[in-house]
């Protein structure tokens, strides 16, 4: 496995852990401390957005058993703690983030792949869970993947999954309109020539939101109301021109039912069809370089009160190796997200959500690394009061042995 090192998100406590040992390292332990200055914390609109500097902590341990194996094993920790310096509330924000994975290969075409990713954090780009502004408390997301592959006559095979994610808030709004549990199941068909594999494939999913009523001037939420069974369809590929490069491509259609949507009638309709798209690639342009990209067009939830939120997103990771001792990476992401469903307040309002990122990192030694980074975060939204603008820039330093 090739070193990385995972920043829990955009403007998001920063862990130098949860990081893949160098190649033949069956354990590894980072840590780094940074300076940082946050010009928006709160992810308010511009007036009434607060400023702090600060100081961050982020010590991780990493675990890799079989690597090149048949059987191999791998689990991270890491741990983080952000300290503002000017906050008026708590002056610290704590998260975790535990990863653990096992592939199995039974033969060469039998492979079961399992994984578990749970996060502790306050950032929306940790947590992935529908809103696009930072949330207090200790909020949880944990998500678990199985998928066994196996090829049944030549080229043909086929590939069975189950996924299962759960989002906890502590704060009562969000707690009331995200706490929720997603199970979904799917069935890939495929066939490879040459290169490239193409395949068919169908999924469920069903979400039960569980946060019960939200009671807000003028109206009484009931979450529930946004119970769902959902249903893809879709055709894809996948190309692997050599190690260094990957694609997979999927479009396809999703209907969503909101069978309970009668509880809160004209907020949540009956059910929604709408086109569906996965695109991704990685390519190893040169040794130590590696740019990652994607496109995706999905339904996805929400923390305003409407049924969910349409999502079409780009995004791209640029890992460039400047020198023997010096690394930059570029990060970048865009959405535009439109409402579905609240009534004449809310459906077909949009928000446009911009991600920008930059770090310069330089090999002091073998196992001494310093960081200067740069991230911008901007919200533009149609609904009142939700708009805002953040940059947030730090400097540090880190080891790992």
């Amino acid at each position: 496995m090739n070193k990385r090192i995972i920043t829990l998100g955009v403007a998001a406590i920063g862990v130098a852990g949860l990081q893949a040992a160098d190649a033949g390292k069956v354990w590894e332990v980072t840590a780094s401390l940074r300076g940082f200055y946050d010009d928006n914390y709160t992810t308010s609109p511009e007036e009434l957005a607060e400023e702090s500097w600060g100081i961050e902590v982020s010590p991780g341990i990493n675990l890799t058993v079989g690597e090149g194996t048949d059987t191999e094993f791998s689990a991270g920790y890491a741990f983080g703690m952000r300290y503002y310096e000017d906050r008026e509330s708590d002056n610290e924000d704590y998260g975790h983030e535990l990863g653990i994975s096992l592939n199995k290969a039974f033969s060469d075409t039998s492979v079961l792949l399992l994984s578990d990713s749970l996060v502790v954090a306050q950032e929306p780009e940790i947590l992935n869970g529908g809103t696009p502004l930072r949330t207090e408390g200790d909020n949880l997301r944990n998500t678990f993947s199985a998928q066994y592959r196996r090829v049944l006559s030549g080229s043909t095979g086929a590939e069975i999954g189950y996924g299962n994610s759960i989002f906890d808030y502590e704060e009562e709004y969000h707690s009331a309109l995200l706490d929720r549990s997603y199970n979904e199941v799917s069935l890939d068909v495929f066939y490879g020539m040459a290169q490239t594999e193409y395949y068919v494939g169908y999924q469920f999913s069903s979400t039960d939101f569980d946060g019960g009523e939200l009671q807000v001037p003028g109206l009484d939420f009931k979450a529930d109301a946004r119970n769902n069974h959902a249903h893809y369809g879709y055709v894809g590929a996948r190309h692997q021109l050599n190690k260094n490069f990957i694609a997979d491509v999927r479009a396809g259609v999703q209907n969503v039912d909101y069978y309970d949507f009668d509880l809160m009638p004209g907020l949540i309709p009956e059910d929604e069809t709408s086109p569906y798209v996965d695109a991704r690639m990685e390519w190893g342009y040169a040794e130590g370089s590696k740019l990652v990209a994607g496109a995706s067009l999905a339904r996805g939830a929400t923390d305003l009160q409407a049924a969910d939120q349409e999502i079409t997103a780009v995004y791209a990771q640029l890992l460039h190796k400047i020198s023997a001792k010096v690394h930059g990476t570029l990060t970048g992401r865009f959405q535009d997200a439109e409402i579905n469903g609240g009534g004449e307040k809310l459906d077909g309002r949009e928000e446009s959500l911009l991600l920008l990122g930059a770090s310069l990192t330089y090999a002091i030694a073998d196992n001494i690394w310093a960081e200067v980074a740069y991230n911008y975060d901007e919200l533009d939204s149609d609904v009142p009061h939700r708009s805002f603008e953040r940059n947030y820039m730090s400097i540090g330093i880190g080891t790992s042995y």
